[in-house]
């Protein structure tokens, strides 16, 4: 969808809608940014709404400096919790990072992604300590991350390099970097530049050197499926490209009964000719084995495309991989 119909699905809505809307948030300030920037979204297509944040706790948040993610949940810890607010009617929407909506799983029944709104920077970065470099990270530096995707791309890469545990919050991870607990550490590009730390970025990482997981840089809003007074609004937020892109590279994650814990990164983008352009990799933990896979298909396709990647993936050994992933999980 070009830039102009996108423009065009902002029109104020002819009825208003009736009640304030409560949005179901986790409490850290990269959750709240993405939250009021939904709300911002919806009070362009609605400039008389009403709206509240709900913050929630996640068991995530609870216990984002002890252990691995895997001992909580995965990245769904994060999700779930959400949800149940809706599910509870505590909350009429929830609004999430797209890259931790888990795929290995049916969203809960009633509940529906309604809305994408338009994807920022997909790409992977390194933050090291002012005055350093990621080229010049010697044998045995310390690059802490929490995904086992990053991990196992890094060790591909960069065999010299100690690849660590690192969890909690962007702004956390940073301190935990100055403080000295690792040399580098690993982010999301769009997720620093939404708490405004863009300037720590030390190295961007292209799609094709660290694939991104799916759905990175997209944020999402989860409602009810039978809310249509709601839904008719935040058709208005959808980007469509957007949610396109982002369904085909879920399909492609559930074609693979991926989950958190299995190094699966893909992206897709628009091509000239208006078809899309899925690219898909699975690494083994340890990033000595590595499959790729790609292909082009019609815009209407996505969910064919994400399918085909995936099974191009899996007939190159990925089943396996995957397979010794969740046992070492």
């Amino acid at each position: 969808m070009s830039d102009s119909n996108y423009n065009e699905q902002q029109e104020i809505l002819p009825n208003p809608m009736s009640r304030t809307l409560r949005l179901a948030s986790r409490r850290s300030k990269m959750a709240l940014f993405q939250t009021n920037w939904v709300i911002d979204q919806l009070k362009q297509a609605d400039p008389t709404l009403k709206c509240e944040i709900v913050e929630v706790i996640a068991k995530g948040d609870y216990d984002q400096f002890k252990g691995d993610l895997k001992q909580i949940g995965g990245k769904g810890a994060f999700v779930k919790s959400l949800e149940q607010a809706i599910l509870n009617g505590e909350a009429d929407m929830a609004v999430h990072s797209m890259k931790d909506v888990p795929t290995d799983e049916e969203l809960p029944e009633g509940l529906i992604i309604s809305s994408i709104l338009e994807r920022s920077d997909m790409r992977d970065v390194a933050v090291c300590r002012k005055g350093e470099s990621f080229v010049g990270l010697k044998e045995g530096a310390k690059v802490g991350t929490s995904s086992v995707r990053r991990g196992a791309q890094l060790r591909a890469a960069f065999p010299h390099l100690d690849i660590v545990p690192y969890r909690g919050n962007a702004t956390t991870r940073l301190e935990k970097l100055d403080n000295g607990d690792v040399d580098c550490a690993i982010l999301a590009k769009a997720g620093l530049e939404r708490i405004g730390h863009a300037d720590r970025i030390t190295e961007v990482f292209e799609p094709d050197m660290m694939c991104p997981s799916a759905g990175q840089g997209a944020v999402g809003v989860e409602c009810r499926a039978d809310d249509a007074e709601l839904l008719t609004l935040l058709e208005k937020i959808n980007h469509q490209d957007s949610f396109t892109c982002v369904m085909a590279e879920r399909e492609l994650l559930k074609t693979l009964g991926g989950c958190c814990h299995t190094p699966i990164g893909c992206y897709c983008v628009l091509t000239e000719t208006g078809d899309l352009h899925l690219i898909g990799m699975v690494a083994s933990i340890d990033g000595s084995k590595t499959v790729w896979a790609r292909a082009t298909l019609p815009y209407a396709d996505h969910i064919a495309l994400g399918r085909q990647v995936g099974e191009d993936l899996l007939s190159q050994g990925a089943e396996e991989m995957i397979a010794l992933c969740n046992q070492a999980a």
